[in-house]
């Protein structure tokens, strides 16, 4: 192809028909920067659909791991919730009458208060994203800028739990020690159930402050604006990677 244009160019200069060679010359030219366009045009359309493909990936990753992270944080708060309740009805018995006390309910409701469940959420395509710097591979800005506060939104939210686990295990369960069957709360059995008790406990102050403590730890968690932030933001997110409907 190049020997047959060189051929053309040397007949009409051979000829003297410069006008002629101009012409020629300048539509070479022409063809030339159509040829460069045109493959400049094929590389960008290739590279988009390879970027196309990479975002199709990963929405597809991210909708599925916030489906699990939807399904783990209501279990969560399910935990919380039963925590929630059981400190309640307890706090509703204070003082209790350890003479008269349902020992089989108010076992119950205290076993119930020693959940420690946390959110921890899957987000190893967040972590992808971040660690190679790629979120401008998601096209969609609203969906780029909630992946890119998830982690931070998930350290403020978790801060609450961290704190209730930590009085749990520091100050909650070690104050019960002392006064009930963790034996039997293992077992599932009737943490009141001892041959020698003394319930002298559950009508001091002491017992009424550990409950209501718990509770507004608890209540921390479930009322904050942080839980509605992260429950708003999953249900989103969910939302903008679920394939859309034709």
């Amino acid at each position: 192809m190049l020997k047959f244009f060189r051929r053309i160019r040397q007949n009409l200069l051979s000829e003297n028909k410069f006008s002629k060679y101009l012409i020629y010359a300048i539509g070479e030219i022409i063809l030339v920067m159509i040829g460069i366009l045109l493959a400049l045009q094929v590389n960008n359309w290739n590279n988009n659909r390879i970027e196309r493909t990479k975002e199709a990936n990963y929405i597809e990753n991210i909708n599925r791991e916030f489906k699990s992270n939807r399904a783990q944080l209501d279990s969560a708060i399910f935990y919380h919730q039963k925590v929630h309740l059981n400190t309640t009805k307890i706090l509703n018995l204070v003082p209790v009458a350890i003479d008269t006390f349902n020992k089989d309910s108010l076992s119950f409701y205290i076993s119930e208060t020693f959940n420690h469940h946390t959110f921890n959420p899957q987000q190893s395509t967040i972590n992808s994203l971040t660690n190679t710097s790629s979120f401008e591979v998601i096209s969609n800005l609203e969906l780029r800028g909630l992946l890119q506060q998830w982690d931070e939104l998930v350290k403020d939210y978790r801060e609450e739990e961290i704190v209730a686990r930590e009085h749990g295990f520091d100050k909650y369960v070690p104050y019960f020690e002392k006064h009930i069957s963790f034996l039997a709360y293992s077992n599932n059995d009737n943490i009141f159930n001892q041959e020698i008790a003394d319930y002298s406990f559950l009508k001091s102050l002491e017992f009424a402050n550990a409950i209501a403590l718990k509770r507004e730890f608890v209540r921390d968690i479930l009322f904050g604006a942080e839980l509605k932030e992260v429950n708003a933001t999953i249900d989103r997110i969910i939302e903008l990677t679920s394939p859309q409907e034709k």
